[in-house]
């Protein structure tokens, strides 16, 4: 598979994880009580949701084998959950650290650790639903060709 289709899914996903952060934070700074969640970011994130779904399905469609798929969603979720997740954790990371402060006292490495271990699990998640996706993206693909008339 070419490596600017790889290179274009993980800078779309980063993309798309970015506007959800954006919106979060700012949704989040504006709380006067204590944070719910609302229909606005909750549509927003299925949003993102579908939109990184559709990702990786189309990069499992463009896949030559199951293997090459699950490899390349595999490896697009990883770049794209280390660099996403980094990005939202930079934008999100003051908001979070005031919220946290109103709320609670915690020691200072607190916050930075939770945005730490925040960033290793969107990497994981990223990895484990990439491969996923464009696994079946390859089988749903390879599946509507065999039954396409000759």
């Amino acid at each position: 598979m070419n490596m600017i289709y790889r290179v274009g899914a993980a800078l779309l996903l980063v993309a798309i994880g970015a506007v959800e952060a954006s919106v979060s934070a700012q949704q989040l700074a504006g709380l006067a009580g204590q944070p719910r969640l609302e229909g606005a970011g909750l549509a927003l994130s299925a949003a993102g949701l579908v939109a990184s779904a559709a990702i990786y399905l189309a990069l499992g469609h463009l896949a030559a084998t199951d293997r090459a798929a699950l490899r390349t969603g595999a490896l697009t979720g990883v770049v794209a959950g280390l660099i996403g997740g980094t990005v939202r954790a930079f934008i999100i990371g003051g908001v979070v650290a005031d919220l946290v402060a109103r709320y609670a006292a915690v020691p200072d490495w607190f916050v930075p650790a939770a945005l730490a271990v925040f960033v290793g699990l969107s990497c994981a998640a990223s990895a484990a639903g990439g491969g996923a996706l464009a696994w079946t993206g390859h089988r749903l693909s390879r599946a509507a060709r065999s039954r396409a008339p000759a």
